[in-house]
Formats: structure tokens, sequence, C-alpha cells
């Protein structure tokens, strides 16, 4: 077995996405492509730590033995998504992030908490604006006099009145509910694409 398939195969078994095992050994994210394809190899010095990362011994990275230590054949360890034994968190990137652009992850990671922001304000105008209409039209159903010119002397609080006023306020009501929930969803991924972000931008 290659260095680079080592690489790739005890990465996978540690449960870690290329992007993790980049944040450990403070590399990028193409360096460990390069790594796994066979592009390019660690630097020497590197060797140690990324054997202590990958929970493998550096002898068994550049040997060419095919067999994988039983140290890191914790299969059933790297499917739970549990901590690897090197002490590392389980991955903090979902696995389709390996595939993004350098740039884009930076970005992700360090504005994407605005999204959480554009949502929360988005929901408070579509919550202010369902509450806005309720309010017109119960100026307009229930104002004093608002029937007059159909109903001349008719009771401004009359059952057409009521009827038609429960159903539009139903439907605004439920406008603003929907609205008020986007708010709370938007501050509450924004808090968390926040603090992701600062924990994992280095």
């Amino acid at each position: 077995m290659k260095l680079c398939d080592k690489i790739q195969t005890a990465r996978k078994r540690a449960g870690l996405s290329q992007v993790d095992l980049a944040d450990a050994m403070g590399v990028s994210r193409q360096s460990v492509s390069k790594w796994e394809t066979g592009e390019s190899n660690p630097e020497i010095g590197k060797l140690a730590q990324l054997a202590r990362v990958l929970n493998v011994s550096a002898d068994w990275l550049l040997s060419e033995d095919d067999s994988l230590p039983a140290a890191a054949a914790g299969a059933e360890r790297a499917e739970s998504g549990t901590a690897s034994a090197g002490g590392a968190d389980a991955p903090r990137y979902p696995a389709w992030m390996d595939h993004l652009p350098a740039f884009l992850l930076n970005a992700l990671k360090r504005y994407g908490w605005l999204y959480g922001v554009y949502m929360a304000v988005g929901g408070f105008i579509f919550a202010a604006f369902g509450f806005v209409i309720r309010l017109i039209l119960r100026g307009q159903i229930l104002g004093s006099g608002a029937y007059d010119g159909l109903f001349p002397g008719a009771d401004p609080f009359s059952d057409i009145q009521q009827k038609s006023w429960s159903g539009f306020s139903a439907v605004t009501g439920v406008a603003i509910g929907i609205g008020l929930l986007i708010m709370l969803g938007g501050i509450t991924l924004a808090a968390a694409l926040r603090r992701w972000g600062r924990k994992n931008d280095r």
C-alpha cells in the first residue's frame, strides 16, 4: 500500500474529513488532497504529527505493510462519529465541504452567520407585514360604520363582520406566527454559525 493510500485509509478510519486533517496539521485542504492522490508527500518533519493525528505509527506510514495497525482499525469509532484517538473532536465539517475551494470555505467560516441574520430580518418583515395587514383589515371590517354604505343602520359588529374578521384574523395570525418562527430560526442559525466560524477559523 502506498503512502497516499495509507493516509486516506487511516484518515477515514479516524473519522476525519480532509478539512479536519488539514486543520490538525496546519496545512491547506488542497495539500491533504495532494497527499492522498500521490501528487505530493508530507514533509518529513510532519510525519510524526501526521502519525499522531491518524493514530498510527510513522514506521507504518513509511513501510510497505498493507495491513492497518490495530490502533487505527476501530471502524466502529469512525462510523459512529466519535472522537478520534488523537484527541481531536469528531469531524467539525460536513463531508461535502471537502470539495469546496479554500476561499469559499473561509467565506463560510467567516461570514456564513450573515445568512442567519438575513433570515431573521426576512422573518421580522414577514411578521410585521402580517401585523400591519391585520390592523388595516380590523379597521376596515370592525371599524365603526364600515358597512353603513351597504347596510344602513346595521350594527357595526354584525354577524357578517364577525365572520369576515374571524377568517382574516386566522390568516394574518398564521402569517405572523410563520414570520416569528423564521425570525427565531434565523437568530438561532446566525448564533450557531457564528460560534462554528470562530471555532474553526484559524
